[in-house]
């Protein structure tokens, strides 16, 4: 992710609000892990520190400490997600790298970014992630909504291994 260059550029991403790769956080609370795994299932994204929901920069101090306890979160999820910092003023913004090796967790679940908001995944759509992800191949999954007396054919299979000289 690119780093702010200018004050401008700062003030038209406040301004714009929060969206499909921007977060806004007054502070560090227990939905970081969330925003960060729900960045990292997605494309990535920038979570501001210091400016709360209505576009207001609050501002915060930072802190080595802070700094080790964000790295902490980031390194509690399942995999871990990569997070860069960058300082801007009195804003923290935590850069949250799409993931290499999806899907990531954390304590509270599965979450993916939907729009400005971090939602929670449930059993399929994790599962249909997963396979649009390629970690799961198509002729590895079973299926067990299907009566294999009723679908399989024996003269079928028979008349494939002919043709395939098998």
């Amino acid at each position: 992710m690119n780093k702010i260059k200018s004050r401008k550029e700062f003030d038209f991403i406040i301004k714009s609000g929060e969206g499909y790769t921007v977060e806004f956080k007054e502070n560090i609370n227990s939905d970081l892990a969330k925003e960060m795994v729900a960045f990292a299932n997605a494309s990535g994204g920038r979570i501001f520190v210091g400016v709360n929901d209505k576009k207001e920069v609050s501002g915060i101090t930072v802190t080595n400490s802070l700094l080790s306890q964000i790295q902490d979160v980031a390194s509690n999820c399942d995999p871990a997600v990569l997070i860069d910092f960058e300082q801007y003023g009195n804003v923290l913004i935590i850069h949250v790298k799409e993931g290499s090796n999806k899907p990531h967790r954390c304590n509270k679940g599965f979450f993916i970014r939907n729009g400005a908001n971090s939602q929670k995944m449930t059993t399929l759509e994790i599962t249909e992630f997963i396979q649009a992800e390629g970690r799961v191949r198509f002729d590895e999954i079973l299926r067990d909504d299907v009566d294999l007396n009723k679908v399989f054919d024996p003269k079928l299979l028979n008349r494939y291994l002919q043709l395939s000289q098998i």
